[in-house]
């Protein structure tokens, strides 16, 4: 261990914990590991920061999940750090490994810890907020839609539902939803719009990763087969994605306009002539990616 370290741990012996972080935080800096992360995690909670020992956690969260009390330590800064629905969805990917035991332990212990947050952090005017999101511009629909993850489960559900059949909110947030959605594993029936405001009912049960779907599939496969270079294709591919989330979960996508979809997506007649419709198609999702991306 390094000087530096030593001087932090003399440092939170003595409960300096600002001497402790600033040490810390210049150790970790100059070469990560587990051992100064949890370290720096525990100054963190200790000066009650809880978003950057939240944060400072997700950089080693596997080691964090297999370790009971640390795992336990974890649901505090997270649920503390606002972040309680995200807590659950990793939970419910983590609870196939764990046991019986275990799980009613951390269940016990998330919902011990989330009642004490609700106490000291009224959200009474973060759901009125959500009653009326299509209002804001869409920077603070962002930012109000991360706030709702500090909520219960069923009040982000409540709260959320109404705002995926508002034509004010953009696509990106609503997927983002319907994503949070399939990952708390919520059997429940929901309407949305379509990105032609279009409302539609789905069922959140059958719901699956973006990556899983049919067309992802196919897009992949053809746009690998791109002339491009690596690098054009990596910023490429990242805008793609985006488009395909403002589709998600592809419910509503015409017959003939999934047929040159890669194309549409990639917006460049370089590769193929598009009719009018495919190219109002493009220019409605580039629109959405550029409202998206020029925040």
């Amino acid at each position: 261990m390094s000087e530096l370290y030593f001087q932090a741990e003399e440092a939170y012996k003595n409960k300096d914990y600002t001497k402790a972080r600033k040490l810390l935080e210049k150790e970790y800096l100059e070469k990560k590991t587990f051992r100064t992360n949890y370290f720096l995690f525990l100054v963190f909670l200790k000066i009650e920061d809880y978003i950057a020992a939240y944060e400072t956690a997700n950089e080693y969260i596997r080691q964090y999940i297999i370790d009971n009390e640390k795992f336990k330590k974890y649901q505090k800064a997270a649920i503390f750090a606002g972040m309680n629905v995200k807590l659950q969805e990793l939970s419910n990917n983590i609870f196939e490994y764990t046991t019986e035991s275990e799980q009613k332990e951390f269940d016990k212990n998330q919902q011990t810890l989330l009642t004490d947050y609700l106490n000291k952090n009224s959200k009474l005017e973060l759901m009125k907020q959500l009653s009326y999101l299509g209002i804001f511009p869409l920077f603070q629909q962002r930012k109000i839609l991360k706030d709702a993850y500090g909520l219960s489960v069923d009040d982000f559900f409540i709260n959320t539902k109404k705002i995926l059949i508002d034509s004010n909110i953009h696509p990106l947030l609503k997927s983002n939803i319907l994503d949070d959605y399939r990952k708390l594993n919520l059997e429940e029936t929901v309407q949305y719009t379509d990105y032609k405001n279009t409302v539609k009912t789905l069922d959140v049960k059958k719901l699956k990763e973006i990556e899983e779907y049919k067309i992802y599939k196919k897009i992949y496969k053809e746009f690998k087969q791109l002339p491009m270079n690596d690098f054009e294709k990596d910023l490429k591919w990242k805008e793609i994605v985006l488009k395909l989330m403002v589709l998600y979960p592809f419910n509503d996508i015409e017959q003939n306009l999934e047929q040159n979809l890669i194309y549409i997506l990639l917006c460049n007649d370089e590769f193929k002539v598009l009719n009018e419709q495919e190219l109002a198609f493009s220019k409605k999702l580039e629109d959405y990616i550029e409202q998206w991306n020029n925040l």
